[in-house]
C-alpha cells in the first residue's frame, strides 16, 4: 500500500513538474518598438513622409508668393500708388485665405492617410505575427513589456525582432 502511495505521489509530482515547465515558456514583446520600427521601415510611412514634405513645399511656395505681394504692397504704399496698393491688398487677402484652406485640406489628407496606417488591419497582422512566432518557437505565453508587473526578463525571451521579421514577411 505504501508503494502505491509513493508511486501516485511521484506521478503527481512529475505531472506537476510538466505543467510547471509549460508555464516557463514565456516570451515578452515590446509592442511600441515593433510598431515604430515596422512603420519607420515601411513603404507606407515613407510615402506619408514624402507627401508631408511635398505638401509643405507647396504651402511654402504660396507663402513666398504672399511675401512677394506684401513687399510689392509696401513699395506701392511708399510710392503713394493707392490703386496698386488696393489691388495688392485684395490679392494678399485672397492668397491668405487660399493658403489657410490649402493647409487645412492637406492636413486633413495627411491625417486620413495616417489613420489608415493605424487601422485594425495592422493590429490583426501584428497579432498573427505574434501568434506565429510564439507557436513556432514553442512559447505558451507572450507578455508585453509595457504592462505592469514585469520587473525583469532575459533578452533571450524577447521576440520583438522575430515578430518584426514576420510582419515584414507577411506585409510584402
Amino acid at each position: 500500500m505504501r508503494r502505491v502511495t509513493i508511486t501516485v505521489a511521484l506521478l503527481l509530482l512529475a505531472g506537476g513538474m510538466a505543467a510547471a515547465e509549460q508555464l516557463t515558456t514565456v516570451a515578452i514583446i515590446n509592442i511600441e518598438r515593433v510598431y515604430n520600427t515596422f512603420y519607420r521601415d515601411s513603404q507606407e510611412v515613407r510615402e506619408l513622409e514624402r507627401l508631408r514634405r511635398e505638401y509643405q513645399d507647396e504651402i511654402d511656395q504660396h507663402v513666398r508668393e504672399l511675401d512677394s505681394l506684401r513687399q510689392r504692397h509696401t513699395i506701392a504704399l511708399d510710392q503713394d500708388n493707392t490703386i496698386t496698393a488696393t489691388r495688392l491688398e485684395t490679392q494678399m487677402a485672397d492668397k491668405e485665405r487660399f493658403i489657410e484652406d490649402l493647409a487645412r485640406r492637406r492636413r486633413s489628407q495627411l491625417e486620413a492617410r495616417q489613420a489608415r496606417l493605424l487601422s485594425d488591419s495592422f493590429l490583426n497582422r501584428m497579432q498573427q505575427a505574434i501568434q506565429y512566432v510564439a507557436e513556432t518557437e514553442g512559447y505558451t505565453v507572450v507578455m508585453r513589456t509595457d504592462t505592469e508587473g514585469l520587473q525583469w526578463w532575459s533578452s533571450t525571451v524577447d521576440i520583438s525582432d522575430k515578430v518584426l521579421a514576420r510582419l515584414r514577411a507577411i506585409s510584402r
